[in-house]
């Protein structure tokens, strides 16, 4: 062997060994989090850029639950940090050759954080208030390091790491929830008919129907693409599809099945009319057979939980009514739950329990949500979420209806999620922005960024195209 590739190779495992030592001696306190950030370096040292990505977004959203849960904040640094020095590594410090994202994403962001800034330091710093402003930080992070690894392939191949990502995060998801199923779950479904909801070890099934009707819409837009081979489309995607089917029906998340039919015929309009046709037929029949079968109606009123739609009006007063006391500044981030059970009438007692149903109570909207918990600000941040959103989204399918390419096709299906995402945001409060809670918001923020990301190319392709003219 070379003499100075040797003396090379000694220098690396001196270097590792000394920065080893030194992360113990300064993290003394806690070898756990010491080994953590060690083990983060050897992965970084010999894993792949683009399978660690990968490997991150199934870590974050389909690592919780269970035992796990009370090490969540350790593997978010852990994985932060991984993507950090490959971000580094890439760019240093070098701000002007940072990746730009556009500037309405830029502009949304510096909404979304000022909102939960001052509101915070109006209601007074409250603890909780003061997370929910790191998280959301944290979790920004982790949104420009995806963005920036978009940004390295220009065949926007890197797209496709992210959304098998959320693939096989949500395969590990349905299996804890047929494990759930097939422990305790069939014959709470037999005896109980269909009122039993299940979630695995994510533990909310509404959010969890949430993830899986965004995997669905990206699994159409896959089935269209012509870079996946016809032996994935044929085999895999199928049976991928079913399940997502199974697991949203066990989830039971009334909210999710309603904007999931409505995005989805917005999909299919766009892309193959005829569908429709059948997709109506389906729903036609069901209807009539609902109409005429007794034990049918039966089924359908009791899985649909009809009886509890009523409840609903006390969250929605309540939050209506918070935010007629605050209608400036909110309550503050995160202080909604504090402040909810002065607002609920004896009549609504049944919620005096819901922190041990859900933890947190919420107004069952998000904008109102929002709006009692950040005044103006939220009020601003729900139009900010929604309106880029849509204004990305259609700029792209103007720009790409002609040619109806790859372009064409996600921008179609990101519009389909938002539209999901809207509709469903007048019912449930998680899975937009929830102040930084990465497993429940990051699905829809990986549609959001690579939104963004095709936004920004097809927004300098287009200004090119016009300077020609």
């Amino acid at each position: 062997m070379d003499k100075s590739l040797l003396k090379s190779e000694w220098q690396k495992i001196f270097y590792f060994s000394l920065a080893i030592a030194l992360i113990f001696a300064a993290l003394s306190f806690n070898y756990f989090i010491a080994f953590s950030i060690v083990c983060a370096l050897l992965l970084y040292s010999f894993i792949d850029e683009k399978l660690f990505v990968l490997l991150s977004i199934i870590v974050f959203i389909s690592i919780v639950g269970g035992e796990v849960q009370k090490y969540r904040d350790v593997f978010t640094i852990f994985a932060l940090l991984i993507l950090t020095l490959y971000f580094l590594k890439r760019y240093g410090f070098e701000v002007n050759t940072f990746p730009k994202p556009p500037y309405v994403f830029n502009w949304l962001i510096i909404i979304l954080l000022s909102s939960i800034f001052i509101s915070g330091m109006i209601s007074g710093l409250q603890i909780e208030s003061v997370d929910a402003l790191l998280r959301a930080i944290i979790f920004f992070l982790i949104c420009y390091f995806y963005y920036a690894f978009l940004t390295l392939d220009e065949n926007k191949s890197h797209i496709y790491y992210l959304l098998f990502g959320l693939f096989f995060s949500s395969l590990i998801l349905s299996a804890s929830v047929y494990y759930d199923f097939a422990r305790s779950g069939f014959a709470l479904f037999i005896f109980d008919i269909l009122i039993t909801r299940w979630a695995g070890t994510f533990g909310n099934p509404n959010s969890l129907a949430l993830i899986i009707s965004i995997n669905i819409i990206f699994l159409i837009v896959i089935f269209f693409s012509n870079k996946v081979s016809q032996k994935i489309k044929l085999l895999f995607l199928p049976l991928l599809l079913l399940n997502y089917l199974i697991i949203l029906f066990l989830t039971n998340s009334r909210a999710a099945i309603l904007s999931l039919i409505i995005a989805v015929l917005f999909l299919f309009y766009h892309l193959q009319k005829r569908v429709i046709l059948y997709l109506l037929s389906i729903i036609v029949m069901f209807f009539i057979a609902y109409l005429f079968i007794p034990f049918i109606q039966e089924l359908v009123d009791t899985y649909l939980r009809l009886e509890t739609v009523s409840q609903r009006d006390y969250l929605w007063k309540a939050g209506l009514d918070i935010m007629r006391d605050y209608p400036i500044f909110g309550v503050g981030p995160e202080q909604y739950p504090k402040y909810f059970y002065s607002y609920i009438p004896t009549s609504g007692s049944y919620f005096f329990n819901l922190y041990i149903i859900l933890q947190k109570p919420h107004p069952h909207n998000y904008s109102l949500w929002l709006i009692t918990e950040n005044g103006i600000l939220g009020w601003l941040s729900s139009l900010a979420i929604f309106g880029f959103y849509f204004f990305m989204a259609t700029k792209l399918i103007l720009w790409s209806k002609v040619n109806r390419d790859e372009n064409y096709l996600f921008a179609v299906g990101l519009f389909s999620i938002g539209l999901l995402v809207f509709i469903r945001s007048f019912f449930e409060v998680e899975g937009v922005f929830s102040n930084g809670f990465i497993s429940r918001d990051i699905p829809f923020w990986i549609s959001y960024l690579i939104l963004a990301y095709l936004y920004k190319i097809n927004l300098a392709n287009f200004k090119l195209r016009r300077s020609s003219e």
